[in-house]
């Protein structure tokens, strides 16, 4: 398959979306696939990053109040770009501006839609965790709103951006994984904390709804509502034996979704979306 996976981000930017469309794009490539890669272009440009399938870059301005992210800009490089890959899948990661041009684009050139949609995380709706005795809320990450939280939970401790090898010693070290966004699309941190052995609290919407089985490996609570968060937190704070259950749980449901497995799940979505286009054509 000619697969184009247009992409608000991608490295050297450090977050889930550049994560998965790299794994993807390479498992990609090593099933002997086409993939291309749109992308921003970033702020500077790493000349010993290479990949094993095309990258095409379009301009990109840094977004306002969080400079780190780039905006992709619409560009006739999509048009082209995809023309001249002979494009038959376009997959939209993320898309906001770069994405919905390159949607647009798509359906011009009649090709198929895969995506996904992101939002903001609403970290601050841990606070109440820290008012739990024994308990101590550790946040990992950075982020424009870095700041913000560190005034708004004086009690929590920050760690900043962690990787590899580092992250997963902290995930090991913690004993609940708490996410409080209630938009979230998927959450691979969700399925990280359950590779790690950890029982997961998270909002019973979106993402959290395939991945948290609630009372097995981990309790879905009701979207934006803090308490429930923290109190479901308290259970499992309060009880070591549920905790090892949940966790254990948890490690099992995802031990099978490994990203060769995901990979192939996508490619039998990128066929039926080929096949339905073909059907389509027959129609008319």
């Amino acid at each position: 398959m000619r697969v184009a996976i247009i992409t608000e981000s991608f490295p050297p930017d450090v977050n889930g979306v550049a994560h998965c469309v790299l794994r993807v794009a390479e498992l990609l490539a090593r099933y002997g696939h086409h993939p291309l890669v749109i992308a921003p272009q970033p702020p500077r440009e790493d000349k010993g990053d290479t990949f094993p399938f095309p990258v095409v870059r379009v301009p990109a301005a840094p977004l306002p109040g969080y400079p780190s992210f780039r905006l992709g800009l619409p560009s006739h490089r999509v048009r082209d770009a995809l023309v001249e890959h002979r494009t038959e899948v376009v997959h939209l990661a993320s898309p906001v501006c770069l994405g919905a041009h390159g949607a647009a684009v798509a359906g011009r050139l009649g090709l198929g839609y895969v995506g996904r949609l992101a939002t903001e995380k609403r970290v601050e709706w841990l606070a109440g965790i820290t008012a739990l005795e024994g308990v101590r809320l550790v946040i990992v990450g950075g982020g424009p709103a870095e700041a913000m939280l560190r005034q708004h939970i004086p009690a929590a401790v920050f760690l900043g951006e962690r990787r590899g090898d580092e992250l997963a010693a902290i995930y090991a070290s913690l004993d609940v994984f708490a996410h409080s966004g209630p938009y979230e699309t998927f959450g691979q941190t969700l399925q990280e904390a359950a590779a790690s052995g950890l029982p997961v609290v998270a909002p019973a919407a979106g993402g959290p709804l395939d991945l948290v089985e609630d009372g097995v490996t981990g309790y879905l609570v009701p979207p934006a509502d803090p308490d429930a968060l923290t109190c479901a937190v308290a259970r499992l704070a309060a009880d070591p034996a549920r905790r090892a259950a949940f966790g254990a749980a948890g490690r099992r449901k995802v031990l099978g979704r490994s990203w060769p497995a995901l990979t192939e799940e996508l490619l039998g979505h990128y066929a039926a979306v080929l096949g339905r286009a073909e059907r389509a054509k027959v129609a008319t």
